[in-house]
């Protein structure tokens, strides 16, 4: 079967990478919107130990042991040397891939998942997800650790190996520092599938998942079938799970929601105001679940009118980033005089479309309130490539 499954509209909302100089600019936000994080009590979970999956030059491990009682976040993270510091815990590991799991587009039958949490960047986070997939059980594990994105010792990691003594049938580095690998283990009766990732992602995180097409009871899955988490989704799954965590080293309140929760206007909204530079204040907002909105003044009379949704428009796309993401940046001119539009339109490799403009005024359709937006044009691209909204329901 070919290796790359065709990319589709269930996985709409994940996918896709933001270059570094923007990263710093809007990430950051995320901590403001972040709850202060009270002590937690976490239940042991049963069985002291069980690995479940080792990927050949991956290293992942989902090994389930207790979690300590209370830990407490850090009040602040230096912004040096940022991957030296990383602390998650075990429900909000679990949150993260159950909910990316949710986005996968396949049938998922009493899901059951278990984690383990981490306070030190070498100690992995991890989580396994196991669910009925309509032949029995499978599972599917995610560790994720921080490292040193310039650490040449983690290239390895994301190349593939000469295919002449491979233990990968089937073997491909992609954009954005990934490696899929595919194998199936000799000797065992009916082919035991398995596909595993591996990621290094630029905010600083060593992202590994796996998969094969062994129940957990042992029992091998009919013969020729692949797991149900094909290369393509676990690919995507690595993306909202890198989405999950900002630069800082800790999980955000986006992909840490719980699972099946409703959803604040789509989350477009809550995820806009997150990503607004610092300096800007918001004076009202509003927003559906199509997209959301922010009226932004600078104390001194001017107002800026910012948007962002998901679009399917027909755009002439002036720039392609090196993951092939395709970029749109425009200067309009409004309706009312003087009035000028900034838009900026984004489109992933996997189909998510994303807008951002900016007005210098208080609605498309008033009066200006300044000569430009009080955002930049640089900025708003800024926003809209985002990994934020990879998490977005």
């Amino acid at each position: 079967m070919p290796f790359e499954d065709e990319l589709g509209k269930a996985l709409h909302n994940a996918g896709g990478t933001f270059s570094t100089g923007q990263r710093a600019l809007v990430e950051g936000g995320l901590a403001r919107g972040r709850k202060k994080l009270a002590r937690r009590r976490v239940a042991m979970v049963a069985g002291s130990a069980l690995t479940v999956a080792v990927v050949a030059t991956g290293g992942l491990y989902a090994v389930r042991t207790p979690e300590k009682d209370g830990t407490e976040r850090a009040a602040q993270v230096a912004t040096t040397d940022a991957y030296r510091h990383f602390e998650v815990t075990a429900e909000e590991m679990e949150n993260i891939l159950e909910n990316g799991m949710g986005r996968a587009g396949i049938a998922i039958v009493k899901p059951r998942t278990e984690g383990r949490g981490s306070t030190e960047p070498a100690r992995p986070g991890t989580a396994s997800f196991t669910f009925g997939d309509g032949w029995g059980e499978a599972t599917v594990d995610l560790s994720v650790r921080r490292v040193d994105p310039a650490d040449p010792a983690l290239k390895k990691l994301i190349t593939c190996p000469p295919k002449k003594g491979s233990p990968f049938e089937e073997c491909t580095n992609q954009p954005g520092d990934r490696a899929v690998k595919g194998y199936t283990e000799a000797g065992k009766a009916g082919g035991v599938k398995k596909w595993a990732l591996t990621m290094v992602s630029p905010n600083g995180y060593l992202i590994e998942l796996a998969t094969q097409n062994v129940q957990v009871s042992g029992d091998v899955s009919p013969k020729g079938r692949n797991p149900r988490m094909n290369p393509g989704k676990l690919r995507h799954l690595a993306m909202f799970v890198d989405a999950s965590f900002t630069p800082e080293g800790e999980p955000n309140t986006f992909g840490t929601v719980e699972p099946g929760a409703a959803a604040e206007p789509g989350d477009i909204l809550p995820i806009l105001k997150s990503l607004l530079p610092k300096r800007l204040k918001v004076y009202s907002e509003g927003g559906t679940g199509a997209g959301g909105h922010v009226v932004v003044a600078d104390g001194q009379g001017n107002q800026t009118y910012i948007e962002a949704g998901r679009n399917l428009e027909d755009i002439a796309w002036t720039e392609t980033l090196p993951d092939r993401t395709k970029v749109a940046t425009r200067r309009l001119t409004a309706q009312e005089p003087g009035v000028v539009r900034w838009r900026v339109d984004i489109l992933r490799v996997n189909g998510l479309q994303m807008l951002v403009s900016a007005y210098n005024a208080p609605s498309p359709k008033s009066a200006k309130r300044g000569a430009e937006p009080l955002i930049t044009m640089e900025e708003l691209k800024a926003i809209a490539l985002s990994r934020t909204w990879l998490v977005a329901r």
